[in-house]
């Protein structure tokens, strides 16, 4: 009976090791998770459109000129939901091999403004519209990188390579949209077994933005940062919150143009056209670690 007894305390020791053994770290529990979180989105999308003509006129029309400033925004928060998962693994003797991937998902209704004003040689003209209108957006993005531990395993820095696919639209999703890709920065600190604070830096080059408030179509930046917790419930049930910024300018744009007819005379002008976009998600729900 006291062998059996033994067996017991022995195997049951055994088994308490080989689980203690089997927990990862908590900086890189954290990143082997699969989420569900709800969302509120917030955007402010501006776009300035501005032209300008003359012409010399001739025997049967006097010169004349013309100018008009347009300004369009869009501002305000959706409700929504994102879908998250991540993967870290030792490949040989590559420890810590990061993969993750996330799609965000945002419908309701944001306020739309547009005010134009227009001068020529015969008067001028102005007016404002605004109210809400239907705003829907995706937002999708892979990560692929590698991890590195400091601070007694307590610090885990991952640089990584994004790429991604972000688009919105109004009574249907998509009809504006532009593929990304780009680098950035994870880091996660264990503040306690249970707690881990997170932060994300990025940066990402839009390789489309015809569609984004600008008259050619041209690469450009955009810059985001991440905040975020992520509290061990369970083993395996976590509980997560955050929040995401991401700022785009898609720069200011300037065409001219000259040309002559018999009617008009020479004719000149030239149109520009400017956007910049800013927007914020807080995000909070429940992660399974795996």
């Amino acid at each position: 009976m006291r062998k059996l007894s033994g067996l017991m305390l022995s195997l049951a020791s055994c088994l308490t090791v080989s689980t203690a053994l089997a927990d990862p770290l908590p900086v890189v529990a954290v990143n082997r998770e699969v989420g569900l979180s709800m969302a509120g989105i917030f955007d402010n999308l501006v776009g300035g459109y501005g032209s300008q003509s003359q012409t010399t006129g001739s025997e049967w029309y006097r010169p004349y000129n013309s100018s008009s400033q347009s300004r369009s925004r869009r501002i305000g928060w959706v409700p929504g939901f994102q879908l998250d998962a991540s993967g870290m693994i030792d490949l040989g003797r590559v420890k810590n091999v990061y993969a993750s991937a996330l799609f965000r998902l945002g419908s309701g209704t944001r306020n739309d403004k547009y005010a134009h004003s227009y001068t020529s040689s015969y008067g001028q003209d102005s007016w404002r519209v605004g109210g809400g209108d239907d705003a829907r957006s995706t937002y999708t993005r892979g990560e692929i990188g590698k991890g590195f531990l400091f601070l007694n395993d307590k610090a885990l820095v991952t640089p990584f390579v994004q790429g991604g696919y972000d688009s919105y639209g109004y009574s249907s999703f998509g009809g504006q949209n532009a593929f990304f890709v780009g680098l950035g920065l994870n880091a996660d600190y264990a503040l306690t077994d249970r707690l881990v604070l997170r932060g994300r830096f990025g940066w990402a080059e839009i390789l489309n933005t015809l569609a984004f408030r600008t008259t050619t179509s041209a690469t450009r930046p955009r810059w985001e940062g991440s905040l975020g917790a992520d509290y061990r419930v369970t083993r395996h049930w976590h509980l997560t919150a955050g929040g995401d910024y991401a700022y785009t300018s898609y720069g200011h744009d300037s065409d001219r143009y000259s040309y002559q007819n018999v009617v008009d005379g020479l004719v000149t002008g030239n149109a520009t056209s400017s956007g910049i976009q800013n927007g914020l998600t807080l995000r909070a729900g429940l992660a399974y670690a795996y």
